[in-house]
């Protein structure tokens, strides 16, 4: 941890930074560049505070490539009343209540003064490469929209309307050098001219963004289109004189102004509408947030609730036998439900899951939304008497290639989006170790994550807009589904995460990327580890950031080995899985040097994968944990704590300490590059002594992670195994404010009642 003279405290091995809200991003970029480290948010009017680009979850030149602010904030300080209050904390992972860090970019939430903010970090690019071209506008969108296609690295892809398109490439040198020749048949083939490294750069749209924020709301525009439609609403302006019309080809963004005249201003509105397009908050935070007024409904007076259910969604997706109803009765946790649900609907669309949350508000029924029934954290376990709604029929998938997003339904499998994006050259990157079975509305509900979140983030990172239906049966839509900078990102943003007790969400629009053209797998075997975590700092200070960096301890290892027999040896202390992917050169360049960075951190064996087959085999330890522990007990406790990445060698040796104290065996494995581990607690339900300690065992874990400026979950969630722990975790003012918002969003709290807040 490095505190510098400008108030800027740096935990580089962490890749978080804290800074006062009045900063500059220009500032603490130039701090942060000594470590080869940025906040990759490089706003167009360099005087704007960090507090102002949060307001607005501004994204700069960047948003193509790094998206808005917003994805990066992982605590805040703000003053209420005099008093000072943190929300968030120093992990990369937080699945601990409601995202009110997240909430906070673009005013979801209003809590108070920003005062202090902490940042995720990134590597600062090895090389950057700019390009103007010139040409009619509309060949210029179209060029970028070819760009984009190809899965060039680009970075920035700014347009001005009077024909000038500015491309940022970023990587390797040789990359660039490759994708250069790339642009410029691109450019050839579309006829226009293009000039290797103007002199005015970015200039000239920081001058337009300048001249643009000081116009007043109502005299400027700022759209996020779908990219298609950008040439529409451009071709409509091109009679305006003196109006200049700019913005973000990546996105689809288009800033429009001085427009002096009101009427003006409402056709392009109207227009800008029409194209699909929401209301851009680059500029300027959005209107006040208005909470929808949750009236219970009163037009439903049928008194056979399962008759009006069955109405709805037919009988055959109406369960009500006691026999059937009792499948739905647990998840994947050991959580234990307090009675059956009343029923269990099983709708096909969101005007059905409306129609029915109409049914249980006329009627005073809880409501607990299901998805795959994978969650580890009693999320989904059934209150008695119940309306359990099914997801699992919202089966909708639609992958828009040309806007790299996918629209999804709550019900699909993560792994079948996977394979959807993965056929048209895209990604989804959202890994959990459920993915063959959890659906995305469970994912979005727990905010998953999995290996791949190190380098591409949590589920967050990928909702641009999510379809609700609120306590009385409103149907919601919040966030763009675009840029994720619309006027109600926010209240999407606080829906991730919130385990269906504000909402019940029914479909979703994802952010996709290229997909990586080449990964490679290394495996490095370490004596101790102290030696194993001592490695992931220093890949993590490095600059260089794998897109998976997995830790199993001694104890898994001699599990997994006696499992499998495939020559691990029993006797290490560590091992860790380190992904590289990307372009083919930057990935030869990864491997080599996390084989280096291993070997001189004293590793005593590393193996590198040089084929498809090596990285099956080296992946297959990591994905047979679970059975190689039933071995040991016939049942575990799965958590998932999240600490600062420099406290999980002092948080495994603690934990090792617990696991001798309360005499109950505990493996330790996760992803140890965010520092989200997985201990799990070993036991057999047969024996009434391992029961009887298993509770103050877990409780000591999680101690041990609140200790160390940790939290109680990375990506399970809270349900109902940690909810007795959430007063110790967030403390009695949180908890209040989070009380509060569930109180907006669900007044007679009957969405999945007993579940996250205490």
């Amino acid at each position: 941890m490095t505190t510098t003279p400008s108030s800027f405290t740096i935990h580089a091995g962490a890749l978080l930074a804290s800074t006062p809200a009045s900063a500059t991003a220009t500032a603490l970029n130039q701090a942060l560049a000594a470590y080869g480290l940025c906040l990759p948010i490089v706003s167009l009017r360099a005087e704007v505070t960090l507090a102002e680009l949060v307001a607005c979850n501004s994204g700069g030149r960047y948003r193509l490539h790094s998206g808005p602010i917003g994805r990066y904030v992982r605590a805040a300080t703000l003053e209420q009343g005099g008093k000072l209050l943190t929300i968030g904390g120093p992990t990369l992972k937080r699945a601990t209540g409601y995202n009110l860090h997240r909430a906070l970019a673009g005013q979801g939430v209003r809590l108070g003064m920003i005062r202090e903010l902490t940042f995720n970090l990134r590597p600062l690019p090895v090389a950057t490469a700019l390009y103007a071209v010139h040409g009619p506008i509309d060949r210029l969108l179209t060029l970028s929209a070819y760009l984009i296609s190809e899965g060039l690295s680009i970075r920035g892809l700014a347009f001005d309307a009077t024909g000038i398109l500015l491309i940022e490439l970023a990587g390797l040198p040789t990359v660039i050098e490759r994708q250069a020749s790339i642009l410029a048949a691109a450019v050839a083939q579309a006829q226009v001219t293009l000039t290797p490294d103007p002199a005015m750069g970015w200039y000239h749209w920081e001058q337009l963004a300048e001249q643009h924020a000081t116009l007043l709301p109502d005299q400027r525009l700022d759209f996020t289109l779908p990219r298609r439609a950008l040439p529409a609403l451009i071709a409509t302006c091109s009679s305006l004189t003196g109006v200049a019309i700019w913005g973000d080809a990546g996105v689809g963004s288009v800033h429009i102004g001085p427009l002096r005249d009101r009427a003006l201003y409402a056709t392009l509105k109207a227009q800008a509408s029409a194209l699909g397009g929401q209301p851009c908050t680059e500029f300027g935070p959005p209107p006040e947030p208005t909470f929808p007024s949750l009236v219970p409904a009163t037009g439903v007076t049928e008194a056979d609730t399962v008759r009006a259910m069955q109405q709805v969604v037919g009988k055959r997706f109406l369960i009500h036998h006691p026999d059937q109803l009792a499948v739905y009765g647990q998840d994947a946790s050991i959580a234990q439900p307090n009675g059956l649900p009343h029923a269990v609907a099983l709708p096909a669309n969101t005007d059905e899951v409306a129609a029915l949350m109409r049914i249980a508000a006329a009627h005073g029924l809880s409501v607990v939304a299901r998805g795959a029934g994978s969650g580890l954290a009693g999320g989904s376990v059934p209150t008695a008497g119940s309306l359990m709604i099914g997801l699992n029929r919202m089966e909708q998938l639609v992958i828009d290639r040309e806007q790299q997003v996918a629209h999804v339904g709550a019900g699909v499998i993560t792994a079948e989006l996977q394979r959807a994006a993965e056929r048209v050259g895209l990604f989804y990157p959202p890994d959990p170790s459920s993915q063959t079975a959890s659906t995305i509305g469970g994912n979005i509900a727990c905010n998953a994550g999995g290996p791949r979140c190190l380098k591409y983030g949590v589920t967050a990172d990928y909702v641009l807009g999510v379809t609700a239906v609120l306590a009385d049966g409103t149907i919601v839509h919040y966030g763009d589904g675009l840029s994720g900078q619309g006027e109600s990102n926010g209240l999407a943003q606080l829906l991730v995460g919130s385990e269906g007790t504000l909402a019940v969400i029914t479909e979703a629009t994802l952010r996709l990327i290229p997909l990586p053209r080449a990964r490679r797998t290394t495996m490095a075997i370490f004596r101790t580890l102290y030696e194993a975590c001592a490695t992931v700092e220093r890949i993590m200070a490095s600059g260089l950031i794998p897109a998976s960096l997995e830790l199993m301890d001694d104890t898994t290892i001699a599990a997994v080995e006696a499992y499998l027999q495939i020559g691990l040896p029993r006797d290490a202390g560590a091992l860790l899985l380190m992904l590289a992917d990307g372009e083919p050169e930057a990935v030869d360049q990864e491997t080599a040097t996390l084989a280096e960075l291993a070997r001189t951190s004293g590793a005593e064996r590393v193996v590198v994968a040089r084929t498809a087959g090596d990285e099956a085999n080296l992946w297959q330890a990591r994905r047979v944990i679970a059975p190689a522990l039933a071995r040991i007990r016939p049942n575990r406790l799965g958590e998932d704590i999240s600490v600062p990445v420099p406290q999980i060698a002092a948080c495994v040796s603690r934990i090792k300490q617990v696991s001798a104290a309360y005499e109950l065996p505990i493996v330790v494995f996760g992803h140890a590059g965010d520092g989200n581990l997985h201990p799990n607690i070993l036991f057999d339900t047969r024996n009434p002594s391992e029961l009887a300690r298993l509770w103050p065992c877990a409780e000591a874990i999680f101690a041990v992670a609140l200790e160390m400026g940790g939290t109680l979950s990375g990506e399970h969630g809270i349900g109902t195994l940690k909810r007795p722990f959430m007063r110790q975790a967030l403390g009695e003012t949180q908890i209040a404010i989070q009380r509060a918002i569930k109180s907006h969003f669900d007044p007679e709290g009957r969405l999945n009642p007993g579940k996250v807040l205490p």
